[in-house]
């Protein structure tokens, strides 16, 4: 049984919000303003989609082909999903609203998500072609199939007329084995869905615009996920603005109240109807309805999302010359539309964009002024809008050379996070040895910083890389402490600094956020040298041991090089969000915890001398000091 409410824009589109049930045969009850039906008992998961882990990866596009959930009476609700592509390398910090569709009440205690991997494209950090994705006989995974079991202590509980949030959490480096040699990924679907998630990342909500109620400060969207180019929706949301959300509708920015007025102007003038594509983001607000809330903090409109005709490439700038940018790492959009069931974007390693002086510039979530093409320079993350030498993909990826032309099309300036260790600081300014922009390392990827400077002798150098750092001081830094920053390239031309920074973090030895991975070859029985409520040690003296590394930001740390194996605590190091612990694999299903107990107890059951485990990833912070790994979300895939 699946509720699934949709709304019609005002005007042309109609005045009426419907809920539509389905229960054997179709029955549809029209409701004035989406109001509660008292006469139907329904609420509303809200799904989301968030990935971790995605370290060995510059590409990863999979379809999430339905996800139903099960009563505690046996009764299956499917949400209103329909086959969705996303590449999960770019959902990490980074959560995606998937639908929210109404099911009948009740406490479901399991999701069953199917994964189609029959046009999955992957591309491995390093790899100019996509990796053949295989499952562990060889051949093409096709749809799989994972059925997670909530924490005992947290179901999924849908109430009358009330929202909830249930979060799918993608772990890459437990699902997948990597042969970096043969450039081939075997594929062993891992994932967490979980009513407590770790994730408090920024929520993208992408959508059909629905109607603009200037009196609330709010519009609603009818969802419509991640790149889909189909007449599908899976729900709807009301965004809420404030005074300090900004706008950017149709390539013009805005801020507060005159943003939602200018959507509601142009609704009125037809100029945004149902066919506009919305995308906001934030975090979710009140869930005391059937409908959702959600707090903007960013929303783009109109052309700014997507331009009738045209294509979107988004990626990295790593080479100006003259108005002819070089992109890196593109996720290529065709806004027709792929034919059948194919994504309707794709991948290319590497893309040519021409802009000139029509070019359209604007800088996300600023209302700057005096943008031009001379703000977009070497290191920048981008979204391009223009017209493409490739035609609609069709295709999950082609290594056909890919051109898009931006002279009349818009370039927005995204934020961009870069690594680096410390060469020195001071007040306002640090100088750092770049390792990392983006996902793609300085070692994998040719970047050529000619012109960034007022001379070449000022041309950014990635052994100096200067970032302006405003009112942070890192005189007192060691050099060669690991940092990450936040921020915009200077544009070009006008180096040095190379980069201003809106966020500066230092990672100390006592505070590393990092990721733990363990791989065996085969599996083991015996992974572990010890474990209980003092923790989980590797036994790193295991013949099966394939992997075993401290992975912080870019760097990777043999666990082998530290003293001793560290002790892996399920539990924060110092205050944090939920916890979220998994155990399983396709086969047999995962289960969930979000207590250390519960999760230990049932490690202790399952490592009963047969089972094999196949990957151990954990992420949270890792304390040098005392050799301590402490996990916020630790998962235990078995083989």
């Amino acid at each position: 049984m699946r509720f699934d409410r949709a709304c019609a824009a005002t005007g042309a589109w109609g005045a009426l919000r419907t809920w539509i049930c389905v229960l054997g045969a179709a029955l549809a009850v029209t409701l004035a303003g989406c109001s509660a039906n008292t006469n139907v008992s329904a609420g509303t998961p809200v799904a989301t989609v968030s990935s971790d882990a995605a370290g060995d990866f510059s590409a990863y596009i999979v379809g999430i082909y339905s996800i139903s959930l099960t009563r505690n009476d046996g009764l299956v609700s499917s949400l209103p999903t329909f086959e969705e592509y996303v590449d999960l390398t770019k959902r990490v910090n980074l959560t995606e609203l998937l639908s929210a569709g109404g099911v009948t009440t009740g406490t479901y205690t399991k999701a069953t998500i199917t994964l189609d991997y029959s046009s999955a494209t992957v591309y491995l950090k390093g790899q100019t072609t996509a990796a053949k994705v295989v499952n562990s006989s060889g051949n093409n995974p096709g749809t799989v199939s994972l059925t997670v079991t909530f924490d005992p202590s947290n179901p999924l509980v849908v109430n009358q007329n009330q929202s909830t949030q249930v979060s799918l959490d993608f772990d890459l480096a437990a699902a997948n084995s990597i042969d970096a040699s043969t450039n081939t990924v075997t594929v062993k679907p891992f994932l967490v869905a979980t009513t407590q998630p770790a994730d408090a990342s920024t929520i993208r909500a992408r959508g059909l615009f629905v109607y603009v109620d200037a009196n609330a400060g709010n519009f609603t969207e009818n969802i419509r996920p991640f790149d889909d180019s189909y007449n599908n929706t899976a729900g709807a949301l009301t965004i809420d603005t404030g005074a300090s959300t900004y706008f950017d509708i149709n390539g013009t920015p805005y801020v507060g109240s005159a943003g939602l007025s200018t959507m509601a102007a142009e609704s009125a003038s037809s100029q945004i109807n149902g066919n506009t594509t919305i995308v906001a983001y934030g975090t979710l607000g009140s869930l005391s309805g059937i409908t959702p809330t959600f707090n903007a903090t960013q929303v783009y409109v109109g052309t700014s999302v997507t331009t009738p005709g045209a294509m979107e490439a988004r990626g990295l700038v790593t080479a100006r010359s003259g108005d002819s940018l070089t992109l890196r790492g593109v996720n290529y959009q065709c806004q027709q539309g792929a034919s059948g069931n194919l994504p309707p974007f794709t991948h290319f390693e590497t893309a040519t964009v021409n802009v000139g002086s029509s070019t359209k510039v604007t800088e996300d979530g600023a209302a700057a002024s005096g943008l031009s093409i001379q703000s977009v320079s070497v290191g920048q993350q981008v979204h391009v809008t223009g017209a493409g030498s490739v035609s609609c993909p069709g295709t999950t990826n082609s290594t056909a050379a890919l051109t898009l032309d931006a002279t009349s099309g818009e370039v927005r300036l995204q934020p961009t996070t870069l690594w680096g260790t410390l060469n020195s600081g001071a007040v306002g300014s640090a100088t750092l040895n770049l390792l990392q922009i983006g996902l793609y390392p300085l070692s994998m990827y040719p970047y050529t910083f000619t012109g960034t400077g007022t001379a070449s002798a000022t041309d950014a150098n990635p052994a100096g890389y200067v970032v302006n750092t405003g009112t942070v001081d890192e005189s007192a830094t060691a050099a060669g402490t690991l940092m990450q920053a936040q921020g915009l390239v200077t544009p070009f031309g006008s180096a040095p600094p190379d980069f201003t920074a809106s966020s500066v973090t230092t990672v100390s030895s006592t505070s590393q956020p990092a990721t733990l991975i363990v791989e065996w070859n085969g599996g083991t029985t015996a992974p572990f040298a010890s474990y209980g409520n003092s923790g989980l040690v590797v036994n790193l003296g295991n013949s099966s041991i394939d992997t075993a590394i401290l992975r912080t930001g870019p760097q990777d740390t043999p666990l082998s090089s530290l003293s001793s194996s560290p002790t892996i605590l399920p539990q924060c190091q110092s205050t944090c969000g939920s916890l979220e612990f998994a155990i399983g694999n396709a086969t047999s299903g995962v289960s969930e915890f979000n207590s250390a107990s519960g999760f230990l107890s049932s490690l202790s059951s399952t490592l009963n001398g047969s089972t094999a485990v196949f990957k151990l990833v954990a992420t949270g912070t890792y304390d040098s000091t005392s050799n301590t790994f402490y996990g916020q979300h630790i998962d235990v895939a078995l083989e």
